[in-house]
């Protein structure tokens, strides 16, 4: 199972890597606003400089994500991120919803560790003071 998740971070990473660092180095163009909601929303992160941080969270998540010690934390980091992207594509540009479902995916794949996910939620030991 190991195996398989570290595959997941890297299939996961790729993406958040090629559009994260992509942006910094060369913004790839939109599509033209035609009327789709999905394309003027993203156009207006653009211009508003929404993409900066977007584009950032996403770059150092996929670094984190191909890092073994930090891989479990930036998979916890990404969830909401891709819960986002699969929410975005969902509702408002269908175009890329199966390759959001498959990053969804890839995300559950690389946090389905039962010891570290019990450690989140266990109780601290008490204290003898």
């Amino acid at each position: 199972m190991n195996k398989i998740r570290v595959i997941a971070a890297v299939l996961l990473a790729f993406p958040l890597l090629l559009f994260g660092g992509g942006f910094f180095i060369h913004p790839f163009p939109l599509p033209p606003a035609n009327g789709s909601v999905g394309i003027e929303m993203l156009h207006l992160m653009r211009n508003g400089g929404l993409t900066y941080a977007v584009a950032g969270s996403h770059f150092i998540a996929g670094v984190f994500l191909l890092v073994p010690r930090t891989r479990f934390v930036a998979a916890l980091l990404q969830l909401p991120m891709t819960i986002g992207i699969v929410s975005f594509h969902a509702f408002m540009w269908l175009q890329g919803i199966p390759i959001a479902l498959v990053m969804l995916l890839l995300n559950l794949v690389i946090l389905a560790e039962p010891a570290r996910l019990r450690a989140l939620v266990a109780r601290a030991p008490a204290s003898s003071d």
